[in-house]
């Protein structure tokens, strides 16, 4: 009975999830539009704006809100750090900085381009649905009371409130500096970032300038001559292992990945692309443990709980794939309403079909345009039907994972 409710099994949640370029994307890349490159230039000096764009329903004239992010030593990120601009239950914007650590928001005007994912921190990409959102309609020409956010494993969680825009549109919110969490020992931030030569630093720069305007084969020219020139840039390693995902070449990836986690045991986004790689395959156990060595570093990674909870799923280990989904959904999940998706999924085969019937509905809340609305809506509706049938029972909530 409970099958017939949700024919989106979790195969099919994962196509859509597979079908962005992994959190490999949200941690170093890749976007739900294609794209696999990071924000602009690198350098001393503020970068020009991008393009504005125009969140749909906002009308008024280009609202900019730069800035930049540094570490708490002051030095600029080594690699690019993931930054969201969220209004609502989703966000708003979502780009990445530069190599100096500057970043610019642009709104207002043209098309929407910039949810780009591309190389650094946890954040997971939108995974199926739209960066632009009914969120956006209304705001007028302020951003005021949105937040800045900014998550990176090993690193705690910096959120910044926007106040009212200047008369020329223009918010600029100074320096953000990231602070290491005490005992945490993984981090998205390589060490080998830090001793890079400059050659190999400026063959890697130019690869993210190439992904982020869609141009994979010329970036992956740039890596591999990285790391001629310094085998131990892990970083590099992991980007080039996102490219060789996005072209088909996985097994290629998996070595590239590998390599990156043998070069720094500690460096968190190489574990996530691999067991994002080993769910695209299908490798349920090799994808739980994987991630597990990822939240051994940092447990608060909400997509290595998520893709741990895929796996589980799939092994068939139900309480335990409960009990990763609610990690996951305990952490910022606003790019990620699949995990509700998987929830409800995991609670029609415990036969909590009222249970279900709430993660549906959250779901929906949070991604109402989503890739699975229309089916959630299907399934809410047979559920109802279900539950005011005489032969339901009472179906009282299930108790917790434990």
């Amino acid at each position: 009975m409970k099958r017939l409710f949700l024919t989106a099994c979790i195969i099919v949640l994962l196509t859509g999830l597979l079908s962005l370029h992994s959190f490999a994307q949200a941690q170093g890349g890749g976007s739900s539009t294609g794209s696999t490159g990071t924000s602009g230039s690198t350098g001393g000096r503020q970068p020009a704006p991008r393009q504005p764009t125009r969140p749909m329903g906002q009308p008024q004239g280009p609202m900019f809100v730069s800035g930049r992010v540094l570490m708490e030593t002051g030095r600029p990120v080594s690699e690019p750090v993931s930054i969201e601009l969220n209004c609502g239950l989703r966000p708003l914007q979502v780009i990445h900085t530069d190599l100096g650590g500057y970043f610019t928001f642009s709104l207002g005007t043209g098309v929407q381009s910039n949810f780009d994912f591309s190389a650094s921190n946890e954040s997971p990409a939108s995974l199926g649905s739209s960066p632009t959102s009914s969120m956006t309609r209304g705001m007028g020409n302020s951003l005021t009371g949105c937040e800045l956010r900014i998550t990176v494993p090993g690193y705690h969680p910096l959120n910044h409130t926007l106040t009212q825009l200047s008369d020329m549109g223009r918010i600029d919110v100074g320096t953000l500096r990231l602070r290491r969490i005490a005992g945490v020992e993984g981090s998205a931030i390589s060490v080998t970032s830090l001793l890079v030569p400059d050659d190999a630093r400026k063959e890697y720069e130019k690869a993210i300038k190439e992904l982020r305007n869609n141009q994979a084969a010329s970036a992956r020219e740039h890596l591999e001559k990285a790391i001629a020139k310094y085998d131990k840039y892990a970083a590099a390693w992991n980007e080039l292992g996102r490219i060789f995902q996005t072209q088909g070449l996985k097994e290629k990836a998996g070595e590239a990945f590998e390599r990156a986690i043998f070069i720094d045991a500690q460096y968190i986004p190489p574990y996530i692309n691999l067991a994002y790689l080993q769910v695209q395959e299908q490798q349920w156990q090799a994808a739980v443990d994987t991630a597990g060595k990822a939240l051994e570093m940092d447990q608060n990674i909400g997509f290595a709980s998520f893709l741990q909870a895929i796996g589980k799923f799939n092994l068939n280990q139900v309480e335990a794939a409960e009990k990763s989904a609610r990690d996951a959904e305990k952490g910022p999940h606003e790019s990620m309403p699949q995990v509700h998706a998987l929830l409800a999924e995991i609670l029609l085969k415990k036969d909590a079909y009222t249970d279900a019937a709430k993660e549906m509905r959250t779901y929906l809340e949070e991604a109402p345009q989503g890739q699975f609305a229309e089916q959630m809506r299907k399934s809410l509706a047979q559920i109802d039907q279900f539950l005011a049938s005489p032969q339901s029972d009472l179906n009282p909530p299930a108790p917790p994972a434990p």
